[in-house]
């Protein structure tokens, strides 16, 4: 049995894109999608719905046009958000979530703090929409607190929970280890969320289901934050062929042709910085603005990336990274 290919290309590729995708891409990508086995495709901006600022970047489309555009033209495929309550509220995002026809909504807090998720959980239950806990950088915990932050979000009534690598930290054998003790422990739905930091997305991914995970995400040619995602082509190329079906592999092959004729400039590399982000633990979104202050400031990224590890930085303290750089050039 394959797993369940969750697509995260129109959302955490809209990191790469600095969160310029357009409705246009959005359509032409979710028709072709309708083509493939995928359980899910999750559209927005890079860090869900409500997100667009200044602070993590602005959208050049809202949420409502990004939404419509792909639920117009997705037909098979679930269509699914990302959504981190504090970035997202129930009336202002949730509610014409809803409205427009999300079908899914991943509910989305920092590894440690699963209890933040409770009210928007209880309201998308009550609505009628599948909902998933997402715990992001899951790294940042040991597995006996992994395993208690699943059960509060069980506890809240999700099924369903999806582990994010957010910075490309796990080697395969952690991934092994992590989710085999979560399913020993717990009857519960676990997908996993891969980042090709450390070069090893796609084998994290197969360890992923390997050893219990049913959900596994992906982005066409890794399209997404830092050195990008688990390409999703390449992990329904080795699932099938394990399988020894190769059906749906054109299809997730034309979605690959698709991204890099549109954004040949934006395709994931592993770079310096990727690495440095997966060493130090730091959410992979952030080589770009690393990249950007150490030019301004002259302190080495590989300062700021240390620096950023130790104090524990993650997703949504992007003002965080000029200060350290000005403390930095202090000492």
């Amino acid at each position: 049995m394959t797993p369940k290919f969750y697509d995260v290309t129109l959302r955490d590729g809209n990191h790469a894109l600095r969160h310029s995708l357009n409705p246009k891409f959005v359509t032409n990508y979710c028709k072709k999608a309708n083509l493939t086995d995928c359980y899910a495709v999750e559209v927005g901006h890079g860090n869900g719905l409500g997100a667009s600022s200044f602070l993590v970047g602005k959208s050049g489309f809202t949420d409502e046009i990004l939404l419509t555009a792909a639920r117009e033209a997705l037909s098979k495929p679930k269509l699914a958000v990302h959504s981190i309550p504090g970035f997202s509220t129930i009336k202002d995002n949730l509610k014409p979530a809803i409205s427009i026809g999300v079908d899914l909504f991943r509910v989305a807090t920092h590894v440690s703090e699963a209890s933040l998720a409770n009210k928007h959980i209880d309201f998308l239950l009550n609505a009628g929409v599948e909902v998933q806990g997402v715990l992001m950088m899951s790294h940042m915990i040991d597995t006996n607190g992994l395993i208690d932050q699943i059960k509060i979000l069980a506890k809240f009534g999700t099924k369903t929970v999806i582990l994010m690598d957010s910075a490309g930290y796990f080697f395969p054998s952690e991934v092994e280890s992590k989710i085999k003790a979560i399913k020993n422990e717990l009857d519960i739905e676990i997908g996993f969320h891969a980042h090709n930091n450390l070069g090893v997305a796609v084998t994290n991914a197969m360890a992923a289901y390997a050893s219990g995970a049913s959900i596994i995400d992906g982005a066409a040619m890794g399209l997404g934050a830092g050195a990008g995602n688990a390409q999703l082509e390449n992990i329904v190329t080795n699932f099938l062929k394990i399988h020894s079906s190769t059906e749906y592999v054109q299809k997730y092959l034309d979605l690959s042709d698709l991204v890099s004729e549109e954004y040949p400039d934006k395709l994931p590399l592993s770079k310096s910085s990727s690495v440095q982000s997966a060493l130090s633990g730091v959410f992979s979104g952030y080589s770009p603005l690393v990249q950007e202050v150490s030019e301004s400031t002259g302190v080495s990224k590989t300062q700021i990336w240390t620096e950023l590890g130790k104090r524990k930085i993650v997703a949504g303290q992007e003002s965080m990274i000029m200060e350290i750089a000005q403390d930095l050039m202090n000492l």
